[in-house]
């Protein structure tokens, strides 16, 4: 009884979130995964202009996880769809046009995720070399500062800078490594500043 558009539109999500074949077997048969699949396919049916999300990845399994954010990204970019989400996995808000955090019902961070992350301006670069006396002195003559972990040799050094220490090392490497900032480092620095600022008020 429903129009073929509507079999179409259910069809296509369905076979997003991967419960194409399950989708009209009864309801109770679900696994909690697949009740989760379910209710994002009906927030989707009718294409909203704007769409609320509370956590929709919690449950899924990586593919449909994945499959579920290029879907998204294509609603958003092509339906200009506005997607208020909430979510536990930072990097699911990378792509965000704006990011709040909040702490115990107080807005502790507002901004583009850059502008999050702004702070950090800093990656950590792995060394390790056959020759790890001679990096050493190497990265103290350039004054740069590390931390010796084993056989490794960290450093914090400024985005913009990355390339030029790189290309200036002579000592042959036999290991290089980046970190950029992510959000979960954003998130712990700004939490940790949060809780610092409340124990210098108590």
């Amino acid at each position: 009884m429903m129009p073929d558009e509507y079999k179409k539109r259910i069809s296509e999500l369905s076979e997003i979130l991967g419960i194409g074949d399950e989708l009209f077997n009864p309801i109770k048969t679900f696994s909690g995964g697949m009740k989760r699949k379910l209710e994002i396919v009906r927030s989707l049916m009718h294409k909203p202009k704007v769409l609320f999300l509370d956590e929709p990845t919690s449950g899924l399994d990586p593919i449909s996880r994945a499959n579920l954010w290029s879907y998204l990204k294509q609603v958003r970019e092509n339906e200009h769809t506005t997607i208020f989400l909430t979510t536990h996995y930072l990097e699911e808000a990378e792509e965000a046009d704006r990011l709040c955090i909040i702490n115990q019902g107080r807005v502790i961070a507002l901004g583009s995720p850059k502008e999050i992350k702004g702070e950090l301006s800093k990656s950590s670069v792995v060394f390790s070399s056959n020759h790890l006396d001679a990096l050493q002195n190497e990265l103290l003559q350039k004054q740069i500062s590390f931390n010796t972990v084993g056989q490794d040799l960290i450093a914090n050094i400024e985005h913009d800078n990355i390339a030029h220490v790189i290309q200036s090392i002579a000592t042959p490497l036999t290991k290089l490594e980046m970190h950029n900032a992510t959000l979960d480092d954003a998130y712990l620095r700004i939490i940790g500043d949060s809780l610092e600022k409340q124990e210098q008020t108590t």
